[in-house]
């Protein structure tokens, strides 16, 4: 399994909604002689497993007994070999597994901070009733402290919990539905989780991976930040998974295909080397994806980062989608309520008033070093964990050399545009990197450091540059950038307005969020063809 290799001695580990405890017994199953000793009549136990659900139902509180047997089953070897121990084990077994009964809220009654080394669950995903739950956490001053995102449904309960329960350091592996990676209203806790953690990979579920889940999911794999300063400059390991070994039926057959498997094993992989492992990595199903693809206003659904050629070649999907006429009209009526929920969304958002703006010149507030472009050949000789960025349409590397090459001039926290290839963009590179010569630096002068926002500033110098219509023939070179002149806001003493930039920088941002997942849902109708 994919947490193995977390597993160390002295671990306390948590599943927060166990149902019948599968997550937390799976990963030791093969290790329970090592980490359970027998010593003079007593169970001593190396690790420490705690799984918790609610139950008020008799069939709710079937689960824990359920899980508690489970347990019988996987220890049902060292049971045999100490058979008068029978009353240690039932202790261990009963300590283990613990079902809340005194509150609705179950495990999530318990605002636990910095507690487990290692949280393994699949939370329940439910929006609706999820109000009564936020109701009773309204009751309780030290839960309304503790429970302060507001995120959607139970599943964003449980997450906030798994993210405070952590210790520092302490990693998590959860189940989570596609509604966190997409919801707008979900942003704050997508900030939050970026806030707090590092986030290591997502590994992308086929439906149906759970039987009683019918919800897309996604494997969420997280490691709390020791310090919430630390910034993550790690990339994302992403892997798409198209089969799970089993029938993703009632019957659950073997089958042959198992995806999992070489996700798990690259995933290990990639452990021992983030920054290098891209080099090395053949399997298209595998993408390792720059951490600021990740951002709290920005969807996490990992699958729209393949494109369809590629999912066709996975076998992911299929050439043409067949919808019968009803099918197709039942389809549309599907996609008007999404869509109204993004009118909705728009109608939401504060319009900020612009009025006050001057025309700077782009090069009088940067500065336009001089570099010697790195070539794929100096790429390859070079090969390290420093990316490389070229004249690409996404925030994408071209490579990866090392650090401190002798004549090789590197760059952070700056803008940089594409004066070639997919002309007239503009990033913002916050870690450490350098480019080929297709993508320049441009670096903000010091007197404009803190009264211009640097992401506003990348907004409005692509906006100008985009409207030029640079093209291979009409490269977009530093003469011509400085010359141009972007609006910026200002007060009305005249001086540049940081907090208008950021207004309008975060307005922007969720106007983009709103149109690219609009032009997501209209993509998806040209997929399907009706049978008429």
């Amino acid at each position: 399994m994919i947490i193995q290799d977390e597993i160390r001695e002295e671990a306390v580990i948590c599943d927060p909604a166990c149902g019948v405890g599968k997550f937390l017994l799976e990963p030791i199953k093969s290790k329970i002689d090592r980490f359970y000793k027998i010593k003079d009549g007593k169970i001593i136990p190396k690790i420490t497993i705690r799984g918790f659900d609610k139950g008020f139902g008799n069939n709710e509180q079937k689960t824990i007994i359920l899980a508690k047997a489970n347990m019988l089953i996987y220890f049902s070897e060292v049971i045999k070999n100490y058979p008068n121990h029978t009353k240690e084990f039932a202790d261990l077994f009963n300590s283990t597994f613990t079902l809340k009964t005194d509150s609705i809220l179950g495990t999530l009654k318990d605002p636990v901070e910095n507690t487990y080394d290692l949280i393994l669950t699949n939370p329940p995903y439910v929006t609706d009733g999820s109000s009564n739950f936020k109701e009773e956490i309204q009751k309780n001053n030290d839960l309304k402290k503790y429970y302060k995102i507001n995120a959607m449904g139970v599943e964003g309960l449980f997450m906030e919990w798994i993210i405070r329960a952590l210790k520092p350091n302490g990693k998590a592996f959860i189940i989570v539905p596609d509604g966190i990676f997409n919801r707008q209203n979900d942003r704050n806790l997508r900030a939050f989780l970026c806030q707090e953690c590092f986030i290591d990979g997502i590994i992308s579920l086929p439906e149906n991976t759970f039987f009683t889940t019918k919800q897309k999911t996604y494997i969420l794999c997280i490691t709390k930040k020791n310090n919430k300063t630390d910034i993550q400059s790690d990339p994302v390991f992403t892997y798409l998974v198209s089969e799970i070994g089993e029938s993703r039926d009632v019957y659950r057959f073997d089958i042959e295909q198992n995806d999992l498997i070489e996700a798990i094993t690259l995933y290990n992989f990639f452990k021992g080397n983030k920054k290098a492992f891209e080099n090395i990595n053949t399997d298209p199903r595998c993408k390792i994806v720059p951490i600021e693809k990740f951002e709290s206003e920005i969807y996490w659904s990992i699958d729209r980062w393949w494109s369809k050629e590629e999912k066709i070649t996975l076998g992911i999907e299929k050439e043409n989608k067949t919808l019968s006429v009803l099918e197709f009209s039942s389809y549309l009526s599907c996609m008007a309520d999404t869509l109204e929920n993004f009118s909705l969304g728009l109608k939401k958002i504060k319009i900020v008033n612009n009025n006050q703006t001057k025309k700077v010149k782009i090069g009088n507030i940067f500065d336009f070093p001089a570099i010697k472009g790195i070539t794929k050949s100096f790429i390859e000789s070079n090969k390290g964990n420093i990316p490389v960025y070229g004249g690409k349409k996404e925030q994408e590397p071209i490579g990866y050399i090392k650090d401190n090459i002798k004549n090789v001039v590197y760059f952070e926290n700056c803008l940089a545009w594409n004066r070639e290839g997919s002309v007239g963009y503009v990033f913002y590179h916050k870690n450490k990197f350098t480019t080929n010569d297709h993508h320049r630096p441009m670096i903000i002068k010091e007197e404009y450091i803190q009264i211009l926002d640097i992401e506003y500033m990348r907004y409005a110098i692509e906006k100008v540059l985009l409207s030029q219509g640079f093209k291979w023939s009409k490269t977009a070179s530093k003469e011509k950038v400085a010359n141009l002149s972007v609006s910026i806001p200002i007060t009305s003493t005249g001086k540049f307005d940081i907090e208008k930039q950021k207004e309008i920088i975060a307005t922007h941002k969720k106007i983009e969020e709103i149109k690219n997942s609009t032009f997501d849902e209209l993509r998806k109708i040209q997929e399907y063809s009706l049978i008429i």
